[in-house]
């Protein structure tokens, strides 16, 4: 689909639209990302825009314009514009590690704020937040409305990726992230379920289930 503003969207899958806002404010391609939507496109249309070019509030009205649909969901990894959840296109959303580059003016740094009137829901990756490099608080946004916050414990912040793109964010070193579980000596016996792939699958698969039971039992 084309939008007015002459971005692209791509839409893959079967059933409602969601867009997905990929990292770095919905630049990162989507293809890092190819195990974690394969999931999620048996339930929703997953739509993506394509491009170098942030994904910005007005984009939301544009695409849903450009689809003919009155609202669509919205789901985010990592950093994006929280004015984005203002928009009144949005009928529901969810935020994988939600990261907001702070305000500075004359008051010194400061959060981001917005409200919303449509249920959200926040999975964080418990090691971004619980490690000895956790994400500081001026990161965080302020949301008012109806939100859900849930952790899930012992993977980073790229662990979601596919794992080429998380081994290689692994090896950068920024990010504290999925390890697997050691063993004592003693105890010790081969377990494929400890791995760090399987650990990740299974993050995937929770994390794209949850976000389809909490939309479906929202709308």
């Amino acid at each position: 689909a084309r939008l007015a503003s002459g971005k692209k969207a791509t839409l893959m899958g079967d059933g409602p639209p969601l867009l997905f806002s990929t990292g770095l404010y919905g630049t990162m391609p989507r293809f890092f990302y190819n195990e974690f939507i394969s999931d999620l496109k048996k339930n929703f249309t997953i739509i993506t825009i394509e491009g170098f070019e942030p994904i910005k509030p007005e984009d939301i009205d544009d695409l849903a314009n450009a689809i003919k649909t009155d609202t669509l969901v919205y789901l985010s990894h990592s950093s994006f514009e929280p004015e984005i959840l203002e928009s009144k296109r949005i009928n529901s959303a969810v935020m994988l590690d939600p990261i907001s580059i702070p305000k500075i003016n004359f008051n010194g740094v400061q959060q981001h704020s917005v409200s919303f009137d449509y249920p959200a829901l926040i999975i964080k990756a418990g090691k971004l937040y619980n490690a000895k490099a956790a994400l500081p608080d001026w990161q965080n946004i302020e949301m008012n409305g109806d939100v859900l916050c849930e952790t899930y414990e012992d993977v980073g912040h790229p662990d979601i990726l596919d794992d080429n793109w998380a081994n290689i964010a692994k090896q950068i070193g920024l990010w504290e992230m999925v390890e697997g579980e050691m063993m004592n000596f003693k105890e010790w016996k081969l377990n494929g379920k400890n791995s760090i792939p399987e650990i990740r699958k299974q993050y995937r698969k929770y994390t794209s289930r949850r976000i389809s039971e909490f939309i479906q039992s929202k709308l």
